[in-house]
């Protein structure tokens, strides 16, 4: 048994999950307001924070998920009506929408084979084949409609991972599979950071040195996490401090070495913080719409940037970003992801 009936029980306390998933959520909000508009970064939390965040809370909170039911059918169901039903609705709002705001004919905009692309290569996850819809945002920052989705396929991904490492882990352990993880880990950011330092002429060193692969350090040690659970909260006056002096080496002093060792570190402060700053507890028991919050703000921005909002008063503009996607959000979580989820 990889967690025990205790560990799953002292997960399901109260913690701050759904806080850290709304200042995140918000987090993200901010900086992309902020690169879009072309506005100086005034946010303390950054968009790459707030991925390492974002794919720690999903290492650990869903292989709980899968732990406590240990079933594949019932795993994979609930995932997919978790994700699917709002993720699909967002990629066809921004399709019809894109009649309103685009300055192509309805004719032309439906017929373009750019429009089908962008519908076929979103609705699958790949939205890098075709970010952007026809005569929508040419001259922003970015084209894109919706650049915040990127992240989704690697998440599917580590969806379908997580029964795979489970079998393994029970063949093989935990101890040793996670292990062997860690160590390929190590093995690629060693690999390719000797690679871009001593070829900095080729840039698909560096492009896959810095790739969002690299996001699977965070999703591991969130899982990680959860497995040594127990542990974890038995040593907790040890790790919280010894965490925080190995960050602050490595962000002051420059010790290299700790960059392979940080996604624990990071991922260790994260869960520290969900399951002991009880003040921040006050969220648990209530609806949550932080995944609508990603998945409308960008058009939302993208829209105003267009209208031209920005140049009259950034501020206003802002102010205006956050409630549109607030109030989207609310709708998709009342109408489209809250129903399919209590049919289930």
């Amino acid at each position: 048994m990889l967690i025990s009936p205790e560990t799953i029980e002292r997960v399901r306390r109260d913690n701050c999950f759904d806080f850290l998933r709304y200042l995140f959520a918000f987090s993200l909000i901010l900086v992309h307001f902020c690169t879009l508009t072309e506005t100086e970064q005034f946010w303390v939390i950054s968009g790459q924070t707030r991925v390492k965040a974002f794919f720690t809370i999903t290492g650990f909170l869903v292989v709980y998920s899968y732990l406590r039911h240990d079933n594949l059918t019932t795993y994979v169901g609930k995932r997919l009506r978790r994700i699917m039903p709002a993720y699909v609705t967002v990629v066809l709002v921004c399709v019809a929408a894109g009649l309103c705001f685009t300055p192509v004919s309805p004719a032309d905009y439906i017929t373009d084979s750019q429009t089908w692309h962008y519908l076929a290569a979103n609705l699958t996850m790949l939205n890098f084949l075709e970010p952007s819809l026809p005569g929508l945002f040419p001259g922003h920052y970015e084209e894109a409609v919706n650049g915040s989705l990127w992240s989704m396929k690697f998440e599917m991904i580590f969806y379908a991972l997580i029964p795979i490492i489970i079998w393994l882990m029970r063949r093989c352990g935990k101890l040793s599979v996670l292990t062997a993880v860690f160590a390929a880990y190590i093995a690629y950011r060693a690999t390719f950071d000797y690679l871009e330092d001593h070829h900095p002429e080729v840039a698909l060193y560096s492009a896959v040195n810095h790739a969002s692969f690299n996001t699977m350090a965070y999703f591991f040690s969130g899982m990680a996490i959860i497995l040594y659970f127990d542990l974890f909260c038995r040593h907790i006056r040890i790790v919280v401090p010894l965490c925080i002096a190995l960050l602050l080496l490595l962000h002051c002093a420059d010790v290299y070495v700790l960059n392979y060792v940080e996604p624990l570190l990071f991922s260790a402060l994260l869960v520290s913080v969900a399951y002991y700053c009880r003040p921040l507890n006050f969220l648990q028991h209530h609806d949550n719409i932080s995944y609508g919050l990603y998945l409308y703000h960008y058009p939302v921005i993208q829209v105003l940037i267009q209208a031209g909002l920005h140049r009259y008063n950034i501020w206003l503009t802002l102010a205006l970003t956050v409630a549109i996607t607030i109030a989207l959000a609310a709708l998709s979580w009342r109408y489209i992801e809250k129903p399919i989820l209590r049919r289930s």
